[in-house]
């Protein structure tokens, strides 16, 4: 629904006419008899006068147009319906509803209250609640045609939105499902790493402590997280680092907590208890090298070669002149 300006149309109107006048000889100081007069009018001011009233009546058509296009009409534009009632008193029944972008038919305005017709809804509805005429155009003809609605009788609104809601529960159904189906999934591939992993172990696994296959795993992804280039003593003495912790009453009693703890691993916690989003592509992925589940397993059969060590750092950032107690194992040092 587009809408001409008026004044635009005027200006255009006014500017060709300009353009187009001839440049008309001096007019002296006497004036002419009006035989004189009719004798000099030329060909060209007689197609400049006859262009300019047809220029008008192109101006004036335009303008005619322009208004009738919202004429006797108006736009809701409440969020997300404005009722529509059976009579001129919000205290009347409600028989139908106008949605954001309804154009209406005004029948009748009678100070608070319109009565409009659209679609198969006729009633009364809040004047200050619609736009009329230029304000509606405006709005309007930003509107695709798609987007511009009619009126609802109560019923067919109820039908409308009980549609609508049954589709959006359909839709949030749908997304749940499929977010099930890829945790499953996910679920799935994360325990096939887990087994293959452990399985490829040399190892021989004899638990000094109750944990979940999930929490070995995790052992070795922090392993790996903080000892994937170290060798394997190196290793071996990370995953001690972790269970040392465990059996201390200074620390939460878990891997899983351990690991999480905040501000301990390099990262690896995201500071609610869960992974950093780094170290949750870790453990999607899983480790680059067997040896750090050999190393998570051995440290949970017993093998400890740090004592009771619950700490460690880079050694090239460390001031090993201000401490007393610890051991270097590769290019950590452990305390």
């Amino acid at each position: 629904m587009k809408l001409r300006s008026s004044k635009a149309a005027c200006c255009l109107g006014a500017t060709l006419v300009v353009m187009m006048m001839p440049v008309l000889p001096k007019v002296t100081d006497a004036k002419p008899t009006y035989e004189q007069h009719e004798s000099t009018i030329t060909d060209t001011e007689v197609r400049v006068a006859s262009y300019a009233a047809n220029v008008e009546e192109v101006i004036l058509t335009g303008y005619e147009e322009q208004q009738g296009q919202m004429q006797n009409k108006a736009l809701a534009i409440t969020e997300p319906y404005l009722d529509v009632y059976s009579a001129d008193d919000e205290n009347s029944s409600v028989n139908g509803r106008l949605y954001k972008n309804t154009v209406v038919d005004v029948l009748e305005v009678n100070g608070s209250m319109t009565k409009i017709s659209s679609g198969n809804c006729e009633g009364y509805t809040k004047t200050a609640a619609l736009l009329f005429n230029q304000e509606a155009e405006v709005i309007a003809q930003t509107l695709d045609e798609k987007d511009i609605l009619t009126g609802y009788t109560i019923e067919e609104a109820e039908a409308k939105e009980a549609e609508e809601e049954a589709a959006r529960i359909a839709e949030e159904e749908r997304i749940a499902a499929e977010q099930e189906a890829a945790r499953i999934a996910e679920e799935e591939r994360i325990q096939a790493v887990i087994s293959r992993t452990i399985s490829g172990a040399d190892i021989s696994y004899n638990s000094t402590m109750s944990v979940s296959n999930e929490e070995i795993y995790l052992l070795a992804c922090i392993i790996d997280w903080e000892a994937a280039y170290e060798p394997y003593e190196g290793k071996l003495a990370v995953a001690n680092v972790v269970l040392n912790r465990v059996r201390s009453s200074n620390y939460p009693n878990s891997i899983t907590g351990v690991i999480y703890q905040k501000s301990q691993f390099s990262g690896a916690s995201d500071g609610a208890g869960g992974p950093s989003a780094k170290f949750q592509n870790r453990l999607n992925s899983g480790i680059r090298t067997q040896e750090c589940m050999d190393a998570a397993l051995e440290a949970l059969s017993g093998k400890n070669n740090i004592g009771g060590y619950t700490s460690f750092r880079m050694v090239s950032i460390t001031n090993l002149s201000a401490m007393s107690d610890y051991v270097i194992i590769g290019g950590h040092v452990f305390h």
